[in-house]
């Protein structure tokens, strides 16, 4: 009924789900702006059975509202995530936003990620709000497919609040943004009022971090508490990047780090976890 309802949806439509279990056995392509939500109530519980939940296609856009979705169901493969992007390069921008939503349980093998984005696809936004992640062995928002230096990024805007991620093997976030192309003014990145726990430790991770950012034009991470986590790693590499790191509290994670250039780093506290 789910796949049904997508399928036959028009762009801006909102599709409402009633509490109870949904079992998805195929990929829901979104092919247009549309908001999945609950409708009230207890939260629906998502399951699915692919290697991934909805995939966004050329002119898609996606807002989930109110939902859990679990990923005990989805097979054992290589690559699993609940959202990728077009395996092909996508001439428009699209969004994703998470608001109100509980993410659990991708850990069927050892790199399931929550997002999954191709080389040549780029989101306008992606936003996360009041949202919780936890049991993950893979990334959460792993925008770092455009390695040829030519100044492309896979996001423009990525904004996460009031949130809480815990047991996530590999970075939080991860974007990419190389070469000297001082034409755009992006990547935007903003991370407050969030937990981040037990984040990053995975052998898997390359990244070495928690949250990594590679010639980000705006960075503001303030009033969040990472503990028990790899640490921020920001790569300064182009322009006159303004990066902001205030009022975070760093529990049993090492400092920011900062390379290749200068940080506002004001407020933050460093120590060791209790006994």
């Amino acid at each position: 009924a789910l796949i049904k309802a997508v399928a036959g949806a028009k762009a801006g439509d909102v599709i409402e789900l009633s509490p109870g279990h949904y079992q998805v056995e195929k990929f829901i392509r979104v092919d247009k702006p549309l908001t999945i939500r609950a409708s009230g109530g207890e939260r629906p519980t998502i399951e699915f059975e692919r290697t991934a939940l909805f995939e966004i296609e050329a002119g898609g856009a996606l807002k989930l509202e109110g939902l859990v979705i679990d990923g005990s169901s989805a097979p054992d493969s290589a690559g699993n995530s609940v959202i990728r992007t077009s395996r092909y390069s996508m001439l428009g921008s699209y969004d994703l936003l998470l608001d109100d939503c509980e993410v659990r349980d991708l850990d069927v093998n050892h790199s399931f990620n929550f997002l999954t984005v191709a080389k040549g696809t780029f989101a306008e936004h992606i936003e996360i709000h009041d949202s919780s992640f936890s049991n993950i062995t893979g990334a959460i928002l792993p925008l770092d497919r455009e390695t040829d230096d030519l100044g492309l990024y896979n996001a423009e805007y990525v904004v996460v609040t009031n949130s809480t991620f815990s047991k996530i093997g590999k970075a939080m976030l991860t974007i990419y943004r190389g070469g000297t192309d001082e034409s755009t003014f992006g990547p935007h990145v903003e991370i407050r009022n969030t937990s981040i726990d037990s984040v990053g430790g995975n052998k898997r991770n390359k990244t070495g971090a928690s949250v990594h950012l590679h010639g980000i034009q705006v960075v503001d991470i303030k009033n969040n508490e990472f503990k028990k986590s790899k640490p921020i790693r920001v790569i300064q590499t182009v322009g006159e990047p303004v990066t902001r790191i205030r009022n975070n509290r760093f529990v049993a994670t090492p400092a920011p780090e900062i390379i290749n250039g200068t940080a506002i780093l004001e407020g933050n506290t460093v120590s060791e976890a209790k006994k």
